[in-house]
């Protein structure tokens, strides 16, 4: 785990050191996930659309739904959509 300090200013902002940046692939615009956890901070980059698809086909593969007709009320999609959001497994 790399660690970097950085101070908060006035307006709440920080700047992400450009190793950091670099190193993971973030440019201007790129949305991040910010998530408090007690007295912890964790800033994430959200799971690209890629993965979202193979998060989900893993899901409907595990479910048995994977190449079914695909009914809503199921809910395993729903399900499977809030464990990427959360990050609960």
């Amino acid at each position: 785990m790399t660690v970097a300090y950085s101070v908060l200013t006035a307006k709440g902002q920080i700047t992400l050191p450009a190793e950091m940046r670099h190193r993971l692939g973030l440019s201007p615009g790129t949305r991040l996930a910010i998530r408090e956890t007690g007295d912890h901070i964790a800033i994430e980059v959200p799971a690209g659309i890629e993965r979202v698809r193979e998060r989900l086909k893993a899901e409907a593969q595990a479910a048995g739904t994977w190449n079914q007709p695909f009914d809503p009320a199921d809910g395993w999609a729903d399900a499977a959509a809030d464990k990427l959001v959360t990050g609960h497994a």
